[in-house]
């Protein structure tokens, strides 16, 4: 064999040589960064299989946490609007009484005002949405649970315009908050009378209807509206005022109901901690690599490496000398 055949035989075989190199280099990196085999499929041969579902039932759990942190944010977002409701509506119920007792019509106008404006506040508040998926609506997701303010107003207005007295007025007010064909479900609420999803809270259940009912009629109590039923010690603001106060109690309620749920995913967020800390342990005993011990074996391939390269330099030179020969 002549020296040029000979030195092309070892360019050949250190060039096969760099290239292994290159893919050892490659996987230990891979393994450094990873804490994982390379090769899992030559590490774990007959256990592959015990491996997948290891990692499947990892994904699962993070699916799992996604899905808890989901309801979560929602549930967060629904107990705070009620508490918003909640806030929103106290202390008019008294000042009303107060205005009545005292006689004082301006002090009556004044609670109307704010009535009115607790009403838009408390609408906006059961508007929320977590992206575009209204929370109050049940399954109509996309709609918003309640029309305007002025929408619930001139209904009332409307009734009141066709009632013969006082006390009609405010069978007709009852009739229109509690028949299920009365014109807050029909009219008013937008939203779906159901809701597949166990958390969500429909607001037009009865708690929010009293709510709406006291804020309505206290807000056309006002001397402006030109509804005299619904002023002073009326049976229609009678009413008004306990269910104001009624459906401020139902609203805690719910409120609670709401907090037993969110610490119940706490409960499922916590054993899924626990539950993933044990899966990654077996994960990594079955797949795991030593990430230190990866990162020693690629600092020793990449100076085999760098000899390589010079071996593979000194040969072609050595080619050279050989063929001027």
């Amino acid at each position: 064999m002549t020296a040029l055949s000979l030195n092309g035989f070892l360019n050949s075989a250190v060039t096969g040589n760099i290239a292994g190199l290159r893919s050892q280099i490659a996987d230990r990196a891979q393994e450094a960064t990873t804490g994982l085999q390379a090769d899992l499929v030559g590490h774990l041969k007959g256990r592959i299989d015990q491996a997948l579902l290891g990692d499947q039932a990892i994904k699962d759990n993070a699916d799992d946490k996604a899905r808890l942190a989901l309801r979560e944010i929602r549930l967060s977002i629904t107990t705070t609007s009620m508490a918003s409701v909640h806030d929103l509506t106290g202390g008019l119920q008294l000042a009303m009484q107060d205005a009545i007792g005292m006689s004082q019509d301006r002090a009556q106008d004044l609670v109307a005002t704010d009535a009115k404006n607790a009403l838009n506040d408390v609408l906006s508040r059961l508007g929320a949405r977590h992206g575009e998926r209204f929370l109050f609506s049940g399954d109509a997701t996309a709609t918003p649970p309640f029309a305007d303010a002025e929408v619930l107003l001139d209904d009332l207005r409307a009734i009141a315009a066709g009632a013969t007295d006082e006390a009609d007025f405010a069978a007709q007010v009852e009739t229109y908050f509690d028949d299920p064909a009365g014109g807050f479900q029909t009219n008013f609420y937008q939203g779906a009378q159901s809701a597949s999803d166990p958390d969500s809270v429909l607001s037009n259940q009865s708690g929010f209807a009293n709510i709406f009912q006291g804020l309505a009629i206290l807000a056309l109590a006002g001397s402006g509206e030109g509804v005299p039923f619904a002023r002073g010690d009326s049976p229609a603001m009678q009413q008004a005022l306990e269910r104001l106060e009624g459906g401020r109690t139902a609203i805690v309620d719910t409120q609670a109901s709401v907090g037993l749920q969110l610490a119940s995913i706490e409960s499922e967020k916590s054993l899924l901690e626990r539950e993933e800390t044990l899966l990654t342990k077996a994960f990594a005993d079955l797949a795991g690599k030593d990430q230190y011990e990866a990162a020693t074996q690629l600092k020793e391939l990449e100076a085999n490496l760098e000899a390589s390269y010079l071996l593979t330099s000194r040969l072609s030179n050595l080619s050279l000398l050989n063929f001027l020969r």
